[in-house]
């Protein structure tokens, strides 16, 4: 090659690249750099610490890799060093980043090689052999890799570590686990300085970002000047759009219209458009989706992609897809990132993609190009909340709202994997240096020193550390626990079997599958199923009858829709019914779904005579059922439902059915109820204090079975239970919840629950509105389910299972409260000693001494206690007490401050069966609920005495 070439030949920030690297890059189509490479490249190459956020097809791979090469270069004669790391959180991303780079790197005599899971055991010994100039691996092979002392040899003289897509990692533990793993090889095993990059997505919060994953450290943030645009529209298929030999007969008896009515737009679209990915929310979905569509087009236009499929079918269909041979991709989040499959020309999502940000990297791979409008089409279901939810969704990913990412906060069970790892590499770490280390983590800045012992303490009793002076070493469970667990935990799918038919009739995840029992009832495929049994091959069900308003259907673990969507969803709403209908030309919805809409919400408002909103609770009652239309998003909808149902259970002493969706709460009672019980219960919620509320929610929150299943995984990832144990018994997660429940584990999966699943600030924010009267609550009593509880019902999603009980509890405490009211009791007064007997029925709320009016007064049963009490009382007034009489005294007052606080209430507490000081002060807090679940709560408590005297008799 002529001398100069190149130099002249590229343009921009690419002439600050190595001479050598500049010549072969117009080889390779590289001559003017995009504006992210612009930007990005000249602060790279200055040793800035950098974030880069672009949408796809920008070009960011190259603005982090080609400085890297560049400032590289002359190290390119030096072998068994890696200088570069990169870092993707999904395998198949590694392919892409390998056939674009490698034979670039080669051309200037670097060596680039990937090292993850997937890589065979020859090519894993060549790896640590023959270390490459640049690795690109996965976070998991990154700190799987720092236990083997070649490759921590290996990395010494690292310059770069290189971590794409980091808003996939930043909102789970993977990112936690990732930030711990890089401050421990940067801090332990690096000489030098290492310069961190980061690639990602448009996001919200760029800032907190870097936070996260770079810690303390100064990150400069580059962002692309101008948003890549997005034309997406909304569609609802009716029955004109038909395709000429569409095959679909035989599926008629087992699918809806609608998803007919869908299959056939779609294939138009393939048809028209080429080059198109379907995506879906589900693995389900898209096997099903992809069937139907090879029905219409032919089996060879069509390849169903997603995670569960081997690495070289997913590496065969990509090929094909790259080379035209197939006109559809059926996708789920698989093909969501940054693979290169070639030319995408058009982007089908089928339902609701629940986020923008989802919308934003699926239609983003339609014309994949750097200036290029990103084109795509949302598909939508007849369920009026889905239509006006992927609008919302549309709309928002148009205007660039995209939603916040929402980090772990310190998550322990992250903490222990990393800590493990740190120990088996570094045996006799002292204590202090390792704490300093995770600190320095932007995830566990600000981690309290205790909490961290409390976990170097678990870790201990587990076995899977040793401590010694200060000391840390690996215990017997060390290793085994280490390569044997990670943060990605797939969850199994099960199918479930018609034992009538013998027919699959879908597939149920493992988390659902757990919460199972037998004679339970749930939702699939648009019948209600009873579960006869389970064995290796799945779930056994029956056709079961049940009324309609059952809550219904459940679709897996979903994308939850955040609170911005919900609200904007519920403002819709309130402008419609103000008489704004021209709010809907506000959204890109196709003519037939926008005449959906609007007859839809017309119908509504002549049957309810308004629509609920943002500022405006609809409770719908149907006998004993409610369904609550309260706008707050999936996670929540979520604890508001927890709060509800709990509440109403501890008021009327049965469990409630219950679930939820992003726009409203299903609760079912097991008997007919008062119209204006669950507007009771949210303006009563909207009463109690702060503290009063968390503590309420915690209570509820543990009692769920979703809050089981997350403790049994956090368990599992935390090496408490085997990784590859299974949870199909429901035994099996109510022993985890005994045993674990009030350790660090239960305190790491209350904050998985909040973080993932929960959102009680929205819940207060809410509930505060209400009490100022900024939010009304209408309730309506109907006999059939308005059009509006029509779609909520079959979109529902049933989270728990609870069995209900065949007799209410209130009649049981009602037989206990006649029975305690009858005793006799002796009262005591503690300051002047003063004697008196009553029945509990006689006595008043307050209880004063008829002699001196003071509320210090003593109550028992037993004639011995009294005198006692009475002596000690008169005597301290005269002379004073002794030690041992100061200690009886004291037991006396603890019981008079009950009464003084409590009352009458505090008495009947007190005389119960079995029922000592402390069980009488968390009984008694009952009554914040209501005086049903003060005696609820009593039988409760003598139910625990019974079974406890009965086990010391077997003894």
């Amino acid at each position: 090659m002529p001398r100069g070439f190149g130099q002249t030949s590229v343009q921009g920030a690419f002439r600050l690249l190595h001479p050598v690297l500049r010549a072969v890059l117009p080889r390779y189509g590289y001559i003017r750099p995009t504006e992210i490479q612009e930007k990005a490249i000249p602060l790279i190459l200055r040793g800035n610490h950098v974030l880069i956020v672009a949408p796809t097809g920008s070009g960011k791979t190259e603005a982090a890799l080609l400085p890297a090469m560049s400032s590289i270069l002359p190290m390119r004669g030096f072998t068994g060093k890696i200088y570069v790391v990169y870092i993707t959180p999904l395998r198949s991303l590694n392919r892409d980043i390998f056939a674009r780079m490698k034979s670039l790197a080669s051309s200037v005599g670097l060596r680039l090689e990937v090292r993850h899971g997937d890589s065979t055991e020859l090519e894993k010994r060549r790896f640590l052999e023959n270390p490459p100039h640049i690795m690109i691996t996965t976070p998991e092979s990154f700190y799987f890799l720092l236990s083997v002392e070649k490759f921590r040899e290996a990395i010494s003289e690292l310059k770069y570590v290189i971590v794409d897509e980091v808003h996939e990692l930043v909102g789970d533990k993977r990112g936690a686990e990732l930030s711990l793993a890089l401050e421990r090889a940067i801090s332990l095993y690096v000489k030098g300085k290492v310069q961190l990059v980061g690639l990602s997505a448009t996001v919200a919060e760029p800032e907190l970002v870097v936070r996260k994953l770079f810690g303390s450290r100064y990150v400069r943030i580059v962002e692309a000047s101008m948003a890549r645009k997005y034309n997406v529209g909304v569609v609802l298929p009716s029955r004109d759009n038909t395709v000429n030999g569409l095959e679909l007969s035989e599926f008629n008896e087992e699918l809806y219209e609608d998803t007919i009515d869908r299959i056939a737009y779609i294939a138009n679209v393939i048809r028209e458009k080429g080059s198109v990915i379907v995506f879906t929310n589900t693995r389900d979905t898209a096997e099903l989706i992809g069937a139907l569509l090879k029905k219409v087009l032919g089996e060879n236009s069509i390849e169903v992609h997603h995670g569960s499929l081997s690495r070289e079918h997913r590496l065969s269909i990509e090929e094909r897809f790259r080379k035209g041979e197939i006109a559809a991709l059926v996708a789920t989040s698989s093909l969501e990132l940054g693979i290169d499959i070639g030319h995408v020309g058009y982007v089908v999502q089928y339902l609701s993609p629940r986020q923008v940000v989802k919308l934003v990297q699926r239609v983003g791979r339609a014309r994949h190009r750097a200036g290029e409008a990103a084109a795509g089409v949302v598909v939508a279901s007849r369920n009026l909340f889905d239509v006006l939810e992927s609008a919302v969704i549309a709309a928002r990913t148009s205007r660039g709202n995209l939603e916040k990412l929402k980090p772990p906060h310190a998550p322990l069970d992250a903490l222990v994997h990393q800590v493990a790892g740190t120990v088996i590499e570094n045996p006799g770490i002292d204590i202090g240096k390792l704490y300093l280390l995770v600190t320095r983590s932007g995830f566990y800045e600000g981690l309290d020193f205790d909490e961290f012992m409390a976990v170097l303490s678990y870790m201990e009793h587990a076995g899977i550390i040793r401590i010694r002076d200060g000391k840390l070493y690996p215990g017997r469970k060390c290793m085994s626990y280490y390569f044997n667990s990670t943060m990605i935990t797939e969850s199994i799918q099960y199918p479930v079997y018609d034992v009538v038919s013998g027919k699959r009739i879908g597939l149920l995840d493992e988390e659902f599958v757990a919460s199972l029992d037998v004679g339970e009832k749930f939702v699939l495929a648009g019948r209600v199923w009873e579960v006869v049994g389970f064995d290796e091959n799945g779930v056994r069900v029956k056709p079961s009858s049940e009324d309609r308003l059952i809550p219904p259907a459940w679709e897996g673990d979903l994308i939850p829709v955040e609170h911005n969507v919900a609200r904007e969803v519920a403002s819709i709403l309130r402008r419609f019914g103000e008489g704004h209908t021209e709010v809907l030309d506000m959204y890109p919805l196709s003519d037939t779904a926008r005449r959906y809409v609007g007859e839809k919400l017309l119908q509504a408002m002549r049957e309810l005579g308004f629509l609920p909103h943002d500022r405006r609770i609809l409770v719908e009652h149907y006998g004993d059922t409610y369904v609550v239309y309260v706008f707050l998003g999936s996670r929540g909808n979520k604890s508001l439902e927890y709060l509800l149902a709990y509440y109403i259970s501890q008021i009327k002493g049965y469990n409630v059915l219950s679930a939820s969706t992003p726009y409203a709460i299903v609760l079912k009672l097991p008997e007919r109820s008062e119209p204006g019980l669950v507007e009771m219960v949210i303006k009563r919620l909207a009463e109690l204090p702060p503290s009063t509320l968390e503590e309420m929610y915690v209570e509820a929150v543990k009692k769920s079975r979703l809050y089981s299943w997350i403790l049994y995984r956090v368990a599992q990832r935390a090496g408490a239970l085997p990784a590859s144990r299974r949870a199909r018994d429901p035994s099996m997660l109510k022993r985890v919840v005994a045993q674990l429940a009030n350790t660090i584990l239960g305190v790491e999966a209350l904050r998985e629950f909040e973080n993932r699943k929960g959102n009680l600030e929205v819940v207060k924010a809410l509930l505060r509105d209400v009490g100022k009267g900024y939010v009304l609550i209408s309730t309506v009593s109907r006999r059939n389910p308005s059009p509006l509880t029509e779609d909520i019902i079959s979109e529902a999603l049933f989270s728990d299972r609870v069995v209900r009980t065949q007799m209410p509890a209130t009649l049981v405490a009602e037989a206990v409260k006649r029975r305690i009211k009858a005793r006799q009791v002796i009262l005591i007064c503690l300051v002047c000693g003063y004697k008196w007997q009553r029945r509990v029925s006689e006595l008043p709320q307050e209880i004063k001494c008829p002699n001196c009016s003071s509320k210090l007064v003593y109550v028992t049963t037993v004639e011995e206690k009294a005198r006692d009490a009475s002596m000690l009382a008169m005597k301290r007034k005269r002379v004073g007490l002794s030690r041992s009489e100061n200690k009886r005294m004291r037991e006396y007052i603890e019981v008079a401050n009950l009464v003084m606080d409590y009352g009458r209430y505090a008495v009947e507490a007190l005389v119960a069966r079995g029922v000592g000081v402390s069980t009488a002060r968390r009984v008694l807090q009952k009554l914040v609920f209501s005086e049903d679940a003060f005696y609820k709560a009593l039988v409760e408590a003598e139910a625990k005495y019974y079974k406890y005297a009965y086990k010391l008799r077997k003894k």
